[in-house]
């Protein structure tokens, strides 16, 4: 009976702490990095709320503790894009910042029953409609865990305020402002939380369908490799960072030799069938951190960071001598053959800019070729 119960909670704690998609890594930081300052500008135009509603009642309390919320947010906001901005990205980030910006509304809140206006905590108009901003901004990190720890925090911590305000506040104190904030009602309370759950549903909605078109728009549909367009979007800030760190990095441009006569042999079908083979084989022999994009045609793109040129070249020729051996199954029966050739460039003595590198190991390739074929050429 413990074990049953106790299953679906290990199996969300498995699904809440598994490592992130590598595919969507770069989407995540630069989502990451739109959060930063969509809410630095954001925190800004709540600035302006208390500053009206002072002007037009300077002696209310409960405006001065929302301005002192707004100026906190701001400079929270403010330090988190800086940081954000300096690189600063880590497997956890996301979660922190997604909680904090669901803690500074709670704190707001918990300040309201501070100086004496409980009421405001549970009825607040101005900042409980924040806690949907702040789980609507989730969508953008790509991510359906910290969507569920955002939503779950804000409905939580709402819950917990409003238990602390029914357990330890006199009717009394619960009354004043009632006029103008609505009586304490558990229904309302629990009807606000249904909200955010919702906001939760919704944001977690809007990941799944832009992680399913990003993943569209990121693979090739015949190899399952990574397609052009994400390759040249990934190799430019990964070339950033790599001079950043001084880490070495080699670009390679694969190439299957004599590729139209395979496929006038053998049929277009055949010729499909061993770029398949060919991208599993790919797929299996790099290391995972090696970046393998279908350029164009036949043409592959592998890039290798941290790798130095010597050891680049030694698992590139590994690679060729094992394409060469495999024997590829046809569509139609039997087996076919194939070789590639493979031109390499490295970073930073074959040049600093991405299409640079890509140009040099693409001329390489042509070398390679030219010389006989069946070679990696550096």
């Amino acid at each position: 009976m413990g074990t049953a119960a106790w299953s679906p909670l290990q199996r969300f704690w498995t699904w809440l702490t598994a490592p992130a998609d590598a595919v969507l890594a770069d989407a995540a930081r630069d989502g990451e990095r739109l959060v930063a300052r969509v809410r630095t500008w954001l925190t800004l135009v709540f600035l302006v709320i208390p500053l009206l509603a002072l002007a037009a009642d300077p002696v209310a309390e409960e405006h001065w503790v929302g301005l002192g919320v707004a100026l906190t947010a701001m400079l929270a906001a403010i330090l988190l894009e800086r940081a954000v901005g300096r690189g600063l990205h880590r497997p956890a980030l996301p979660f922190m910042t997604a909680i904090a910006d669901v803690s500074i509304v709670s704190l707001g809140l918990v300040t309201f029953w501070i100086i004496d206006l409980p009421i405001v905590t549970v009825n607040s108009r101005v900042l409980f409609p924040i806690y949907f901003i702040a789980i609507a901004a989730t969508a953008l990190r790509y991510s359906a865990q910290v969507c569920v720890v955002s939503g779950v925090t804000a409905i939580t911590q709402y819950l917990a305020l409003s238990l602390l305000i029914w357990g330890f506040t006199t009717p009394a104190d619960l009354a004043r402002r009632a006029a103008l904030y609505g009586a304490f009602s558990w229904s309302t309370q629990v009807g606000r939380a249904i909200l955010l759950f919702a906001m939760m549903v919704v944001a977690l909605a809007i990941v799944n369908r832009t992680t399913r078109l990003r993943r569209q728009s990121t693979f090739d549909r015949l190899t399952g490799l990574f397609n052009r367009a994400y390759a040249e979007e990934y190799l430019g800030p990964e070339l950033v960072r790599t001079a950043r760190a001084a880490d070495p990095l080699v670009v390679a441009m694969l190439d299957v030799d004599h590729f139209k006569r395979f496929n006038d042999t053998h049929g277009h079908a055949a010729g499909d069938a061993a770029l398949r083979q060919l991208a599993t084989l790919l797929r299996t022999t790099l290391r995972r951190s090696d970046v393998v994009a279908r350029f164009g045609g036949e043409e592959i793109l592998i890039v290798m960071p941290g790798t130095r040129l010597p050891a680049a070249l030694e698992k590139l020729d590994e690679l060729r001598v094992a394409i060469g051996l495999r024997e590829l199954a046809l569509p139609r029966g039997g087996v076919g053959r194939i070789t590639i050739s493979i031109g390499v460039a490295a970073f930073p003595d074959d040049g600093q800019d991405a299409d640079v590198l890509i140009g040099v190991a693409d001329d390489r390739l042509y070398a390679a070729k030219a010389a006989g074929r069946n070679r990696v050429q550096a």
